[in-house]
């Protein structure tokens, strides 16, 4: 077995994956957790502020650099591997490094777009009394229409990976928990977390989080 992914990013996967889940819950369904609705989103912004710096500063297979591709290439990879050909990767694969990168755009818009937003009842966003009313109006029908675009990714997001680990038998669920996957060759494990760097991505999310607290809602 190989080091792949190391402990901060493993721990915003599943950070992420539980305030997504009660994000949507709480959005869709519950209206007395608007409260903590909010809070959640404030959450989620520190995290996907946390991931974006330690997408250039972090380990080897956590850098946007080891897999950002062109489009054309997540296309190609799927192609293959419905035909078992495709080429192993060790961190994200052209298709998943796709699906990342679009799911982080989507996720920063919701924030930003719930930041200045109101359910029209009690709660509003701490920027809501700062833009127009027309901006407003827009960040609340951005919110809803990427919800609903969000669950969808998130959908085939599962269906992807089961897909992989049936067609390849290589468990990504269980390697995200790890953080280990199976070495079949020329594999390079990733370097030991920088302290330093990951103690700062930390302080800005964290700060970033703090600011957004001390606002009212």
């Amino acid at each position: 077995m190989v080091k792949i992914w190391d402990v901060p990013t493993r721990i915003f996967h599943w950070v992420l994956v539980l305030l997504f889940l009660f994000l949507i819950y709480s959005g869709r369904w519950d209206d007395s957790l608007m409260q903590w609705h909010f809070y959640s989103g404030y959450a989620l912004s520190g995290l996907i502020i946390f991931r974006i710096l330690w997408g250039v500063v972090g380990t080897r297979y956590a850098r946007f650099c080891s897999f950002i591709s062109y489009p054309i290439q997540g296309i190609r990879y799927l192609k293959a591997t419905f035909t078992g050909k495709a080429k192993h990767f060790y961190g994200h694969n052209p298709a998943g490094a796709m699906m990342v990168i679009i799911l982080l755009l989507l996720l920063a818009l919701q924030v930003a777009s719930g930041l200045i937003t109101s359910d029209e009842i009690l709660w509003e966003g701490p920027f809501y009394a700062s833009v127009s009313d027309e901006l407003a109006s827009l960040g609340a029908q951005i919110h809803h229409t990427v919800q609903s675009i969000l669950v969808y990714l998130v959908g085939l997001h599962i269906l992807g990976v089961i897909a992989h680990s049936i067609l390849y038998k290589e468990k990504l669920v269980t390697s995200m928990l790890t953080g280990r996957k199976k070495d079949v060759g020329n594999a390079k494990p990733r370097e030991p977390v920088n302290p330093i760097a990951f103690v700062l991505c930390l302080a800005i999310s964290a700060g970033w989080v703090y600011y957004l607290f001390s606002l009212p809602v």
